[in-house]
């Protein structure tokens, strides 16, 4: 049988452990946390995610743990109506648009359809070196113990260590932009996904997560000498003040009791091929996002499905890899561009030809294709 190493217990390596493992592929997944968990905010699924999710047989489960959403409206700064329209469902689907739920409960359903697909897990480990064999891996663990493997997935983030030791050093860009997640009572009026556009400085958007839940995300430009302040929720409100409608809502919500992580963002995108010999990279440690176009996870999934796809054509493993990365370049890379163009337009408020709901719809449209 062969043998399978998934490094990274995040979304997209459980996704792929499962995708592997539904191929009779014996699967085991390390990861370096002491824990397989994800941070306490919401997360945004679009309807490529959905497609991805129901293929690896999950879908009813998240959408059943969510928020279903079939159109995105844009509002002014003081809350007044800009546009409102329809999110693309996934072609070959009749999901909605969009589901929001909360980021620990996509993970926990990822996690227990791994192991119910007979997935090995290891944690508090990390892979420290991989050596190559024609038609296979070693890979040395940090404790010591080494194993030999058919197949070797890095799938373990923006700063993944597979990816330094197999493709070498990868420029990481930042962006100038950073993000507070919060999570907040959803208003009974909002029912869609929703942005608050033409500050000068900050973007806010919403993002329901179940009957009484919502998702906050408020973006703003900084430097990289910037550090959030440790009062999160003051920080917050202070870039609310400028914002009526649901940014006013959401800013007499927001206490010292609430839900606050920061990020600041960056992106990455790995030139073809994603692997060198026996081991490859995917999602975020081969195309790291922003969130601009909610399409991190949508692409990590995709490419979870689409590697068991390649992997079960029966051309063999290295054929496969080959047919992988083709596969998924050119999407991947148009998501890592488009979400870093809206980025700049957001910090670069004035931007000639700059068009927000133009942009955002015209991708949401073409990641509903066929991938």
């Amino acid at each position: 049988m062969t043998r399978a190493l998934v490094v990274g217990g995040g979304i997209g390596g459980l996704a792929t452990a499962t995708a592997l493992a539904s191929r009779d592929i014996d699967v085991e997944l390390v990861e370096r946390e002491s824990e397989i968990h994800a941070l306490g905010s919401g997360i945004t699924l679009i309807g490529a995610a959905l497609r991805a999710l129901e293929r690896l047989g999950v879908y009813d489960e998240c959408a059943a743990a969510g928020y279903a959403m079939d159109d995105f409206e844009l509002f002014d700064p003081a809350g007044r109506p800009i546009t409102r329209f329809p999110l693309p469902k996934a072609v070959g689907t009749d999901h909605p648009g969009m589901v929001g739920m909360m980021r620990p409960e996509l993970h926990r359903i990822l996690l227990a359809h791994a192991r119910r697909a007979g997935v090995t897990m290891r944690t508090g480990t990390a892979v420290a070196g991989v050596e190559h064999h024609s038609g296979s891996a070693t890979v040395t663990l940090d404790d010591g113990g080494s194993s030999r493997y058919d197949l070797v997935v890095g799938a373990d983030g923006l700063r993944s260590t597979v990816r330094r030791l197999v493709v070498g050093d990868v420029p990481i860009r930042f962006l100038g932009q950073g993000i507070y997640r919060v999570v907040l009572p959803r208003p009974e009026a909002l029912t869609t996904e929703c942005q608050l556009v033409g500050h000068p400085e900050t973007t806010v958007g919403f993002t329901p997560t179940g009957p009484d839940s919502m998702y906050m995300y408020v973006l703003f430009p900084i430097d990289e000498a910037f550090r959030p302040d440790p009062d999160a929720a003051a920080a917050v409100r202070a870039r609310l003040a400028p914002f009526g409608g649901f940014g006013a809502t959401a800013r007499a919500a927001v206490d010292e009791s609430t839900p606050i992580n920061y990020t600041v963002f960056e992106n990455l995108l790995v030139a073809e091929p994603w692997h060198r010999d026996r081991v490859l990279v995917l999602g975020d440690a081969a195309h790291a996002t922003t969130p601009h176009l909610a399409a991190g996870a949508a692409m990590c999934l995709e490419d979870a499905v689409a590697l068991g796809e390649e992997l079960g054509a029966g051309a063999g493993i290295d054929d496969g890899l080959r047919t992988f990365a083709k596969r998924r370049f050119d999407r991947c890379r148009y998501v890592v561009e488009t979400s870093a163009q809206i980025s700049w337009w957001e910090t670069h408020p004035g931007t000639p030809g700059a068009d927000h709901a133009g942009l955002m719809g015209q991708a949401f449209a073409q990641l509903a294709q066929p991938f």
